[in-house]
């Protein structure tokens, strides 16, 4: 697997965040899912786990520049 290059991401700001979460939540699947269905929930709820986890460094950033 080729090294991922690091890339600088724009801000990723609570609301927009909020707003993932409301229309892509985590969610158990249901019983009657498809897999293809749950791969691609999984997908999605991977993307909005990156975003939190993005928000959450930029944050920290912030805060250790202002120190």
């Amino acid at each position: 697997m080729k090294q991922q290059q690091t890339i600088k991401m724009p801000h990723v700001s609570d609301e927009m965040l909020e707003a993932l979460d409301v229309l892509f939540p985590e969610r158990t699947p249901e019983i009657n899912m498809d897999m293809k269905e749950i791969y691609f929930r999984i997908g999605q709820r991977s993307v909005i786990r990156y975003l939190h986890a993005e928000a959450k460094k930029q944050s920290e950033n912030i805060i250790e520049n202002n120190n």
